[in-house]
C-alpha cells in the first residue's frame, strides 16, 4: 500500500468512518507497509481505541513484520510492545475473517526470525 494508500485510511479515520476504515484496511492488508511506521502506528491505536481487534491485530503485525524484517535493533522495544498487544488483542477475536489466527502467526513468527534472540529474550520476559 503507497502513503497515498494510508493518507485514504488516515483520513477515513479521522473523520470519525471508523467502519469504511476498517473494510478499507481489511480488504488491502496484503498491500499494508510497515515501512510506512507513522501512520500505520496512529491507525493501529485508532482501531485499538475503537475495539476493532482484528484491524488493530492486523495493523500491528505489519508494524511489527517490519521492524524483524530489517532486524531494526533499536525498535525491538516497539516491536516487544506490539506482540503482547497482540497476544490480549487475540484473546477477544472469535473471527479472524480468513487471516490466520494469533497462535498460527506467532509460530510464523518463530520460525521465521527465530534467530533474533535479542527480540525474543526481551518478549520472554
Amino acid at each position: 500500500m503507497t502513503s497515498t494508500s494510508h493518507s485514504s485510511a488516515i483520513f477515513l479515520a479521522e473523520v470519525g468512518r471508523l467502519d469504511a476504515t476498517e473494510t478499507y484496511l481489511l480488504d488491502h492488508a496484503g498491500q499494508l507497509d510497515g515501512d510506512f511506521y507513522g501512520g500505520l502506528l496512529s491507525l493501529a491505536e485508532a482501531m485499538d481505541g475503537a475495539g476493532r481487534g482484528l484491524c488493530a491485530s492486523i495493523l500491528f503485525r505489519t508494524l511489527l513484520d517490519s521492524i524483524l524484517r530489517r532486524a531494526y535493533y533499536k525498535a525491538y522495544a516497539h516491536g516487544i510492545r506490539y506482540l503482547k498487544r497482540l497476544d490480549q488483542l487475540a484473546m477477544s477475536i472469535s473471527d479472524w475473517c480468513g487471516f490466520e489466527n494469533h497462535s498460527t502467526y506467532l509460530s510464523n513468527l518463530r520460525r521465521e526470525h527465530g534467530r533474533k534472540r535479542s527480540f525474543w529474550s526481551r518478549y520472554e520476559k
